[in-house]
C-alpha cells in the first residue's frame, strides 16, 4: 500500500519536531554508560533534530524530508540497548517511536493484539492482564524497551522464549515505512528484513502480536551449584523436555551478590540456576518436580523460596540493577549452545584474575535451546587502565567465542567491527538488505554494514593494554578498584 504524504519543507517548523539541545542530547545516548572520553567526544554523535511521530504518515513525511536533504534517519525505541544501536553517528534526525503507543485492536478469538510499535512491553502486558490475557514473550528490559526495539536487535532470549520462540515467531504482520517513504503491510518472510537489522530496512510503525490467555499458575525454584558445568548440562536437559520452562537464568556469585545485595547463607560457590514454569497448575507442578529432581541429582542446594521469589520478581530489572551498583559497566553478549558456555566463563575468570579486574556473568535460555551468555566487566571510568582492561578482557572473549561456535547476540554499532571479521555471512546479508532498501545509506548509518575502526587497530589496542596490565600486576602496581567479599570471589 502506498500513501500520498504531504512533503515537509522545513522540519524545524513541524510541531512534533524539536531542535532544542536538551532534547537532542537526551535522545542521542543509550544505557551504555560509556565514558565521555570514549565516544562522546565525537561531536557529530549528536542528533540535529528529534521527531515524535504519531502515525505512519508522519514517519513517512520525515523519511521523505531526510532523503530529499540527504540527512541520516535514526529510529529509536526505549534506548535500552547497550551497543549504540540508536546512536546518531552522523547527526540527522532521531525518530523517537515512543509516541506510537496505541493499542489498535485486541482479538480474543484469534489471540492477537494489533499495536503501534512504540508501546513499552510492560505497559502492554499490564493492559492485556486487565482482560485476562498475557504476552507470550517479553525482553528482560520490559519496563523501558519498546516492541519494535526488541525486534530491531533480534530478540530471541528473554521471558517466554524457551517455550514460545523469538519475537519474530510471535509476529503475524507489520506495517512499515520503507527508506523511500513508502508505507507497506508485510507478512511472512518479508518481515525478516526487520529482525535484528537495527532499522536499516525502514521503520516498523505497527504490528500484530500473538498473545495468550493468562496462565493459571507461574512458579519455579532456584538452586546453587559448585560449577557452571553443572548449570550448562542442566540447561540443556531442561530445554529439551516436553514441559519447557518459560524462563531459565544462570548467574555467578558476584553477579548475584551485586544485583541482589547478598547471597543466601546455604549457597555454593559456583553459580545459581533459576527456573520458572507457567501454564496449568498441573503443568507447572510437573515442571518444578522434574527440575527439582535434576538439580538434586546434580548436587545442587535449594536456596529457598524467598530468594527465588525475589530473583523472579526482579527479572525485568536484573540487568539495570547491576548497572546501578557499579560506576561503569562494560559487557559483551554471545548467542551459543549451553555446553560451550563454561569455556568462556572459565576464560573470563582467568583473565580477570590476571588483570586484577572485576568480572561476572549471567546466562539466559532462549529459543531453540540456545542461550544468551552475557559477560560483564564492572569498573569505574575514572580509573582508565582498570576500565580499558575490562574492555580488553571482553575483546579476548569475543576472539575465543568464535572458536566455540558462538555468535554475537546484539550487533548495533560497537560490534560491527567483529561482524565484518567473524560473521561474514551475516555481514553480507545486512549489506544486501541495505543495498536493496537504502542505497544512500541514510537509515541508521554505521550500523551493521560500516565501521569507523578497523579490526587490526582494535586488536592491537586491546592486546597492548593487556600486556601493560599484566606487567602492572606482576610488579604489584595494579589494583582492583571494585572490591567484593572474599567468600564471593572464591570460584569453583
Amino acid at each position: 500500500m502506498t500513501e500520498i504524504v504531504q512533503e515537509i519543507k522545513d522540519i524545524s517548523d513541524v510541531e512534533w519536531v524539536s531542535t532544542r539541545i536538551t532534547e537532542r542530547l537526551a535522545a542521542s545516548g543509550d544505557t551504555t554508560g560509556i565514558p565521555y572520553y570514549h565516544f562522546r567526544w565525537k561531536k557529530k554523535w549528536l542528533a540535529d533534530y528529534v521527531a515524535w511521530p504519531r502515525n505512519a504518515e508522519q514517519v513517512a513525511a520525515i523519511i521523505k524530508f531526510a532523503q530529499k536533504n540527504q540527512i541520516a534517519v535514526v529510529p529509536r525505541g526505549g534506548g535500552t540497548c547497550y551497543y549504540g544501536s540508536a546512536s546518531p553517528t552522523r547527526g540527522g534526525v532521531i525518530v523517537d517511536t515512543k509516541p506510537l503507543d496505541k493499542i489498535i485492536e485486541i482479538n480474543k478469538e484469534k489471540m492477537w493484539a494489533h499495536i503501534q510499535s512504540g508501546i513499552v512491553w510492560e505497559v502492554l502486558d499490564r493492559k492485556l492482564a486487565k482482560q485476562g490475557l498475557a504476552l507470550k514473550v517479553t525482553p528482560q528490559s520490559a519496563p523501558a524497551s519498546t516492541i519494535a526495539g526488541w525486534l530491531a536487535i533480534g530478540g530471541k532470549a528473554g521471558i517466554g522464549t524457551p517455550k514460545y520462540g523469538t519475537i519474530l515467531d510471535n509476529i503475524l504482520e507489520m506495517e512499515v515505512v520503507r527508506p523511500d517513504g513508502t508505507i507497506e503491510t508485510i507478512t511472512g518472510a518479508d518481515m525478516e528484513t526487520f529482525y535484528g537489522t537495527s532499522g536499516i530496512a525502514g521503520i516498523v510503525v505497527s504490528l500484530k502480536l500473538s498473545i495468550r490467555e493468562m496462565p493459571e499458575r507461574t512458579d519455579g525454584l532456584m538452586f546453587s551449584f559448585d560449577s557452571i558445568e553443572h548449570a550448562c548440562h542442566l540447561t540443556e536437559e531442561l530445554a529439551s523436555t516436553s514441559i519447557k520452562p518459560v524462563y531459565l537464568r544462570v548467574t555467578d556469585p558476584e553477579y548475584e551478590w551485586r544485583s541482589q545485595g547478598g547471597l543466601p547463607q546455604n549457597s555454593r560457590k559456583g553459580c545459581f540456576v533459576l527456573v520458572t514454569y507457567d501454564g496449568t497448575a498441573d503443568q507447572v507442578e510437573k515442571g518444578i518436580e522434574y527440575a527439582r529432581n535434576l538439580f538434586k541429582k546434580a548436587g545442587g542446594t535449594d536456596v529457598g523460596k524467598e530468594h527465588y521469589q525475589k530473583s523472579w520478581d526482579d527479572r525485568f530489572i536484573i540487568e539495570m540493577k547491576l548497572k546501578l551498583e557499579v560506576p561503569t559497566l562494560s559487557m559483551q553478549n554471545f548467542w551459543m549452545k549451553p555446553k560451550n558456555v563454561s569455556h568462556l566463563a572459565r576464560k573470563m575468570y582467568e583473565i580477570a584474575d590476571k588483570y586484577k579486574i572485576n568480572s561476572c556473568y549471567y546466562m539466559v535460555l532462549g529459543a531453540g535451546g540456545m542461550v544468551r551468555f552475557c559477560a560483564f566487566a564492572p569498573s569505574d571510568h575514572r580509573y582508565w587502565m582498570h576500565f580499558m582492561s575490562g574492555k580488553a578482557m571482553l575483546h579476548k572473549l569475543v576472539k575465543m567465542g568464535f572458536k566455540y561456535d558462538a555468535k554475537l547476540y546484539t550487533l548495533g554499532l560497537q560490534n560491527t567491527v567483529y561482524l565484518k571479521k567473524y560473521q561474514k555471512k551475516e555481514y553480507n546479508h545486512f549489506k544486501t538488505v541495505r543495498d536493496q532498501w537504502d542505497p544512500n545509506g541514510l537509515m541508521n548509518p554505521d550500523k551493521l554494514t560500516g565501521s569507523n575502526l578497523s579490526y587490526s587497530r582494535l586488536n592491537l589496542m586491546f592486546t597492548m593494554n593487556g600486556w601493560i596490565r599484566r606487567l602492572m600486576t606482576l610488579f604489584r602496581v595494579a589494583r582492583n578498584i571494585l572490591q567484593v567479599p572474599r567468600w564471593v570471589k572464591e570460584r569453583t
